[in-house]
């Protein structure tokens, strides 16, 4: 998994959550960090992807890693919204997940 297809990842853990429940801090943030608004890797705000390289230093995460990583800059966003949003996926499921993307990645 590189570093986009973290953030990517992250996204989608926490737009999952968003659908369900609806909040406007939550929803503010995910517009911003979209990685679906321009081609190529970046977010809607560009400084949101820019701090999320900063945080994560490597440009390849083994997904067994990943998690981890994700639950560190999850913790270092320091917004309440994004770690109650984030606290619904387990490790177990967010694998399951990461590879179900991975895979449907290597189709396109």
């Amino acid at each position: 998994m590189n570093r986009f297809e973290l953030f990517t990842m992250i996204f989608y853990v926490l737009d999952y959550y968003w659908d369900e429940n609806q909040g406007e801090e939550l929803g503010l943030f995910l517009s911003s960090m979209s990685p679906f608004t321009f081609e190529g890797t970046g977010s809607a705000d560009p400084a949101v992807y820019d701090e999320f390289c900063e945080f994560i230093k490597v440009d390849k995460v083994e997904i067994e890693d990943s998690f981890e990583m994700a639950c560190k800059y999850i913790k270092w966003i320091n917004q309440p919204y994004v770690t109650i949003a984030f606290e619904w996926v387990t490790k177990e499921e967010w694998d399951k997940k990461s590879m179900q993307y991975i895979e449907s990645l290597k189709k396109q």
